[in-house]
């Protein structure tokens, strides 16, 4: 090249192979005066490649990229994504290390292999390991969306559309829901310790109800809500339902004192009852040898086999003995000792026998096989022997993921006032019935058993006691007199409930059959309940024992249960198909526990049973309700129910509550990403609208703003102050009703008589008011019924102290605390969540009295549009990110040219390292080099979300109208045709409404004919705004009153 300057080289891209393994590049040469000059140059062969080679290094050279990006376009695979393989092979490195080795091609096996017993279990198992599945898993997956949450696979909403199938089943026939993710934990010990250490966590007004006979003789169960230790009304960790086990009739006198105890809580707040039962017992979690006792019932060797083994060094910690003997635990049961240790050395047999099965079934099966080809002797009845042992050991298969059996319960104890406290999480399931008819659907699905023996069977088993220890669980415990007349009570009292109204909060306990050996052919619809006596239910005077309270007999009848092919086969044998089987002593019994659920809602909904059955048991029972007339629901009907008919709400949907918190920040961050994921023009302008909180209601802040000098909040549950609450709104509606009404009669009798038209149509608007407001409505409700739903009438029953409480003395008393209300709109439109409720003003009030006529009725009340101060932010934003974004492009091209200039062609053909090791140098010094641009150019995304929001440091009353509160959960109304919503306000912000409505009545005196049409609706109202535009819309407010 001699001493011209070199302005630009270009590889003219043809190549000459030759046989003798070399190549021929012609390169055109520019100097500075613009002549040319031709070189040839002589490359040694580099490959089969090497024509691609050079467009690879030309394309690397000219913009970088990929290194599948670098191929010629005829080259170019769409499949290189899946397979890496595509590229050729020079290229295969540079693509692992750009990430492409992370794709690895996946070849699915063969449904034939997939579909094999021992496949299909251990990918059941697999598969839950993250996510527990509940037993009924497989069912919900083909027919529900399924979302995972709190550690669970949840089934969520159906696929068909049944929002309103689900309610109308929920208010008129019935909805049946899986809540086996609830948490049950088992409380035993002395009474008088276990009462006072519970009396730490719960309100003490809930004390006199916990310490009940009926709910202590396991005849009723209680709600209570449980608070962090010593700090009520503040720390509530959420609503748990408490069972009381009945006592023993055959206790002794030094273990009367003990009882046991199991808490139903939500798994959202599992953890924190259980810190808190362990600061108040002072419990140590403690180790025992279930670990090596689940080896008996489940095979070690397949999954779970680190969940079914315990290092000596554990128990050595724990004081264990290799042969301790706790594994019997002692217990004086209904029945006497004999029964329990019957029962107990049954388990132990039965677990043998199923061990041996586990270990050599696929051995004797092949072994089996084997001898028939080879000796030619058709022997189908003995290989089926072996199929149905293989069998039968599924179920235990299928547990292995659980706690099951008892030993392997986690435990916690204290030594010293001998409290334990068990957790039987995932050991049980729990099925939601909603509904009038829930009764009739389980008492078709439910076939009471009979447990009464022959008299020859009772001889030879009182003769042969080898032969009783081998005798089905049922027949050991119902052997005694004593227990076939309890079982035949409870039978009696079930029956009795048929021609009796609903009790609240019952237990019944129940043995009943087979619930496949019962399963109708196909879905049958319900069919109502004929009372078989005319003899009513007055009280609780059953027997409260049951199978189900005893751990080993748990784990029994888990084990005892025969696989469905011999159930279908028994059924299959039928001369009559679809019939019923007739009950035998070989079938297997199954005890259950149902839990009557009160009233809701003023219109009779909300009612319903829970059934609790053991594990194993579940997907037997779920089907039986399906089939006998059950529609199915998921979470989002569980919502959709907190609206439509006021049930309970869990303690992730309340705002003083950790698990509250967390799903509020969970759902908040939610929003924000599903906010983002829009475009810019696609956005709601929150700024523009006033709403600063658009994702997440401030709970703390708005009590801040109310109440200076609150530093913690709470929800306001005291069931007699809520009543006096609203007695004083109710109170004060109908003075100001009646006294309108008197007003204008005065005035209309100095009128002419046919005015009178006018009087009657105010009366028929008065009594209007009555049906709609919350003291007539509820008090319309059924005779008798429990609501948890309280109405204003049923306020009378609270003490003379509390219904002459003042708004102030309920300040003083309560001071910075949310109140739960519903609100309604009172005209069209609906109610988003995080909504505002925003206080009235006089000027809103005059321009309601306005309205002339009813079809004049209009919401015109806006908030004025707010000035975007972020707007020339986002701009500027936006330029200097489009400015740095084209810097860094330019030079990092600039370092990439560089570094293809210094490199000799003739070296880059050879080795394809090096260019890559110095581009890559290069991309690195510039980035160290503009390392202040970077971190500006990165924190692009977060600097533009910050713009599109108001900011949080602002005043949080920046709106026209004074916030009160806020929705957390609001739609349409299916069952009052109207948007409603339920939300918390603060107890001070009532206040302020109702002095506020109490002076203006005072202030304009007489009322206007104008405010004749639907008068008695505006005197208690508020205004409520959604997040999305600037329409205030006026709503009915009441107080939402649950009593536990």
């Amino acid at each position: 090249m001699h001493s011209q300057t070199l302005q630009h080289s270009e590889v003219t891209e043809q190549l000459l192979r030759s046989a003798t393994k070399s190549c021929l590049i012609q390169v055109s040469l520019w100097h500075d005066g613009g002549a040319s000059t031709t070189v040839q140059l002589l490359i040694p062969w580099c490959g089969p490649y090497s024509g691609d080679k050079i467009y690879h290094y030309k394309a690397n050279c000219e913009h970088g990229g990929r290194a599948f990006q670098n191929l010629p376009r005829h080259m170019q695979r769409r499949a290189v994504s899946s397979n890496p393989k595509r590229l050729p092979r020079y290229l295969q490195e540079r693509h692992k290390k750009e990430g492409g080795a992370n794709v690895k091609p996946t070849h699915r096996p063969r449904r034939k292999y997939r579909r094999r017993p021992c496949n299909l279990l251990a990918e059941y198992n697999r598969r839950q390991k993250e996510f527990i599945w509940l037993e009924t898993h497989i069912w919900h997956a083909k027919r529900f969306h399924m979302k995972r949450q709190w550690g669970y696979a949840l089934p969520d909403t159906p696929t068909f559309k049944g929002y309103r199938a689900t309610l109308r089943a929920a208010t008129k026939s019935c909805l049946i829901q899986d809540v086996s993710y609830l948490c049950c934990i088992e409380l035993e010990g002395p009474k008088k310790p276990v009462i006072a250490g519970m009396s730490r966590m719960i309100e003490p007004t809930s004390l006199a109800a916990l310490t009940d006979s009926q709910f202590q003789f396991g005849q009723k169960w209680i709600s209570v809500t449980l608070f962090q230790p010593g700090r009520q009304p503040y720390g509530a960790v959420g609503d748990a339902d408490i069972l009381w086990h009945p006592p023993s009739s055959f206790t002794s006198e030094t273990k009367s004192e003990a009882t046991k105890v199991w808490i139903w809580v939500h798994p959202s707040a599992h953890n924190q009852v259980l810190e808190g039962l362990v600061e108040v017992f002072q419990l140590v979690k403690i180790q025992n040898r279930s670990k090596i006792m689940s080896g008996k019932m489940f095979d070690t060797s397949r999954l779970g086999e680190e969940d079914a083994e315990v290092s000596s060094n554990d128990r050595d910690k724990c004081n264990v003995p290799e042969n301790s003997e706790e594994e019997v635990r002692l217990q004086q049961d209904l029945h006497g000792t004999e029964v329990i240790r019957g029962c107990i050395e049954t388990k132990h047999l039965q677990n043998e026998e199923i061990q041996k099965s586990t270990d050599h079934a696929c051995d004797d099966l092949g072994q089996e096989k084997n001898k028939m080809e080879k000796d030619g002797v058709d022997n189908v009845h003995q290989l089926k022997i072996n199929k149905h042992e293989n069998v039968r050991n599924v179920n235990a298969v299928k547990l292995e993921m659980k706690n099951i059996p008892f030993e392997r319960t986690p435990k916690y104890a204290n030594t010293s006032n001998f409290i334990t406290v068990t957790l039987l999480k995932d050991t049980l399931n729990r099925f939601k019935l909603t509904g009038p008819k829930s009764y009739a659907v389980l008492m078709a699905a439910l076939n009471p058993a009979k447990v009464t023996t022959t008299a020859e069977e009772s001889l030879s088993s009182s003769c042969d006691e080898s032969q009783y220890l081998n005798q089905p669980w049922w027949k050991q415990y119902y052997h005694s007199t004593e227990s076939v007349l309890c079982h035949q009570q409870q039978v009696d009292t079930w029956k009795k409930i048929a021609s009796s109204p609903l009790l609240p909060r019952v237990i019944l306990p129940l043995t009943v059959r087979d619930p496949r050996v019962t399963l109708p052919r196909k879905k049958v619809p319900i069919l109502a309940v004929k009372p078989d006596t005319g003899e009513k239910l007055e009280h609780s005077d059953w027997p409260g024992d049951s199978p189900l309270y005893d751990s080993d007999l748990r784990d029994v009848i888990t084990q005892s249960k025969e696989p469905d092919a011999v159930i279908n086969k028994r059924r299959s044998q039928l001369l009559v198909p679809g019939s019923k089987l007739p009950e035998n002593q070989d079938e297997a019994r199954v005890p259950v526990l149902l839990l009557s659920r009160p009233l809701t809602s003023s219109a009779g909904h909300g009612s319903g049973w829970d059934v609790i059955v053991a594990a194993g048991w579940g997907m037997s029972v779920w089907m039986s309700l399906v089939f006998c007339g059950g529609a199915a629901g998921g979470q989002q009907e569980s919502e959709n129910l907190h609206l439509e008919t006021y049930t309970p709400l869990p303690p992730h949907l309340m705002p003083d509550t950790l698990a509250g918190s967390y799903y509020s920040r969970w759902l908040a961050e939610k929003r924000h990403t599903q906010f983002f994921k829009r475009p810019p023009a696609k956005r709601h302008n929150y700024i523009k609208l006033g709403v600063q909180y658009p994702f997440c209601p401030p709970w703390r802040k708005l009590l801040q703003d109310w109440e200076p000098g609150a530093q913690d909040i709470f929800v306001l549950r005291d069931v007699k102050l809520l009543n006096s609450l609203a007695q004083l709104i109710e109170n004060f509606v109908t003075k100001s009703v009646q006294k309108s009404a008197q007003k204008r009669k005065a005035n209309e009798q100095d009128k002419v008589s046919g005015k009178k038209l006018r009087t009657d149509r105010l009366r028929k608007n008065i009594h209007d008011f009555e049906a709609y407001s919350e003291k007539d409505s509820e008090s319309k409700g059924l005779p008798g019924e429990d609501s948890s739903f309280e109405s204003h009438a049923d306020s009378l029953q609270t003490d003379e102290l509390y219904q002459k409480l003042t708004f102030e003395e309920l300040l003083k008393l309560n001071h910075g605390c949310l109140v739960m209300v519903k609100l309604t709109l009172l005209h069209k439109g609906t109610v988003e969540p995080c909504a505002m409720i925003c206080l009235p003003e006089e000027e809103d009030f005059k321009a309601k009295e306005m309205i002339t006529k009813p079809n004049d009725i209009s919401d015109g009340l806006l908030e004025p549009t707010h000035a975007d101060t972020q707007s020339t932010q986002r701009v500027k934003l936006k330029e200097e990110h489009a400015k740095i974004k084209g810097r860094i492009r330019r030079l990092r091209r600039k370092a990439r040219l560089k570094v293809a200039t210094d490199t000799d062609i003739q070296s880059a053909a050879l080795s394809d390292q090096n260019i890559e090791k110095a581009t890559a140098h290069a991309l690195e010094k510039v980035k160290e080099e503009n390392e202040v641009i970077l971190t500006k150019y990165s924190s692009f995304k977060d600097e533009m979300e910050v713009a599109w929001l108001m900011k949080t440091d602002e005043p949080l009353q920046c709106c026209s109208r004074k916030i009160m509160g806020y929705i957390t959960l609001g739609n349409f109304c299916q069952a009052l045709g109207k948007g409603a919503g339920i939300g918390w306000v603060a107890l001070r912000s009532l206040h302020f409404l109702h002095m506020f409505r109490k002076k203006y009545d005072e202030h304009t005196g007489s009322t206007t004919e104008s405010q004749e049409f639907e008068e008695s609706k505006w005197k208690y109202s508020v205004l409520v705004r959604n997040p999305s535009n600037l329409q205030y819309r006026w709503a009915k407010l009441s107080l939402v009153v649950q009593a536990k």
